[in-house]
């Protein structure tokens, strides 16, 4: 197998991790280690070159790859080349694995190929989830491995424009965050109700605004919640991605959470 060797675009992103380059690699490489950072739909078919990977949110959004270079503990690449994007086009994503200050950092490399109109609006889009996600990759090998991922999720439509409604899901208006001040900057806390009882304290951890927020939840074993406003265009739907990465809590917070992130879209109709 061989990849084309100009892409067309180009994204680069990496995170430093305290943590052993083996267990970064069985994060990117595995199905389980995948599926508690990455997708929560994670298949591998088998370790090592032609292997297939596949990767998703539901059965209904589901994305795949051919394994098209494998350098144990250093380099691993998943090429499509499917031509979703159009007659000749192909992905794909590297990632490359090295020690630096004494921290194993993950450096990944989205490339696509062939003439697509689709590229800038893609690649716009998959940067904001691709700093997320190494964000998660992060705390996934710092605080939870040996444990396993619970994503308590909701993807619901947005009735104001863009920036408006992130005014508004940041205030105290829209229930999830209390006293909210419509506005948050890295390392602020905030309290959210995300359940019958109490609030809780979160703090936030990624702001892209009018974008994405992630916040973790420390009393909630360092739970992460991301909240994604999807595209650019001021018609979106926002995502609610709860990982949780212990049993009990995820079975007392599931529903009251869906409940909440619900309200915030229901509130919108008395404003």
């Amino acid at each position: 197998m061989s990849t084309p060797k100009k892409p067309e675009r180009t994204l680069e992103l990496h995170v430093d991790i305290d943590a052993p380059i083996e267990a970064a690699w069985k994060a990117v490489t595995e199905a389980p280690g995948l599926a508690n950072w990455f997708a929560p739909i994670s298949e591998v078919s088998a370790p090592g070159l032609g292997a297939t990977v596949k990767n998703g949110w539901s059965p209904e959004m589901m994305m795949s790859g051919v394994v098209d270079a494998w350098d144990p503990q250093k380099h691993v690449r998943w090429f499509d080349d499917s031509g979703w994007m159009g007659p000749g086009t192909a992905m794909a994503v590297d990632y490359f694995l090295t020690t630096e200050n004494g921290k194993t950092r993950v450096r990944l490399v989205q490339s696509a190929f062939g003439a697509s109109d689709g590229w800038a609006d893609l690649f716009d889009g998959t940067e904001i989830g691709w700093t997320y996600f190494l964000y998660n990759l992060r705390v996934y090998l710092e605080k939870h491995v040996g444990r396993t991922r619970r994503m308590i999720s909701e993807r619901l439509e947005a009735t104001m424009p863009r920036q408006a409604f992130w005014r508004y899901l940041l205030s105290g208006a829209a229930g999830l965050v209390v006293g909210g001040t419509a506005a948050v900057k890295v390392g602020d806390t905030v309290q959210l109700s995300l359940a019958d009882t109490a609030a809780v304290r979160a703090v936030v951890e990624v702001v892209i605004e009018g974008h994405a927020l992630g916040l973790r939840i420390a009393e909630l074993t360092d739970a992460l919640l991301f909240i994604e406003f999807e595209g650019k265009s001021d018609k979106f739907h926002v995502g609610y991605w709860f990982s949780v990465y212990d049993d009990a809590n995820a079975k007392a917070v599931e529903t009251p959470a869906r409940r909440a992130f619900k309200r915030v879209h229901e509130a919108v109709k008395g404003l």
